[in-house]
């Protein structure tokens, strides 16, 4: 589970690019693309949190931040779904979901909070985007649910095109 999963950890990688920074762990840099960094905060299933962004986070995490049990708090996939969702949000609109400055935290626990993904210009994105980030962890779609998405599927965007 990728904690810091958000649109500013993902850099472009062209072939005269050759920044170290971006080597991998034997030095080599790859193939270009697209490549994640700040990695340090991805832990495994069913572990807990070292590190996280807020604006990342699913409303059951915030809940347990604002509880004071963050570092208790036990990851599963359903936090990178959330955190997809809010990435593919600030992509297809061009900004993130909360503003600048804002409590994450204490607007998505808020009794009155629903998500609103209406600025999506994409019908199928959205509605991908709006399953990404059920307030319902167990709503979200698992991977597989997530690339068999219509959107992917009859975009030919993903590996199965009609």
């Amino acid at each position: 589970v990728w904690t810091d999963l958000k649109t500013e950890n993902f850099i472009v990688i062209g072939n005269n690019n050759l920044n170290e920074e971006v080597n991998d762990v034997n030095g080599k840099m790859g193939l270009p693309g697209v490549k994640g960094i700040d990695l340090e905060s991805v832990i495994p299933v069913r572990n807990n949190p070292i590190d996280y962004t807020p604006e990342a986070a699913p409303p059951e995490f915030a809940r347990a931040l604002l509880a004071g049990e963050a570092r208790e708090f036990v990851l599963d996939y359903s936090y990178d779904m959330w955190s997809l969702g809010m990435m593919l949000f600030e992509l297809s609109t061009g900004s993130p979901y909360f503003k600048k400055g804002s409590n994450v935290a204490k607007t998505v626990c808020a009794d009155d909070f629903t998500v609103d993904v209406s600025s999506v210009p994409d019908a199928k994105l959205r509605d991908l985007i709006e399953n990404c980030l059920n307030l319902d962890p167990r709503k979200r779609p698992d991977i597989t649910g997530f690339l068999l998405h219509p959107y992917f599927i009859t975009t030919g965007i993903g590996p199965w095109t009609f």
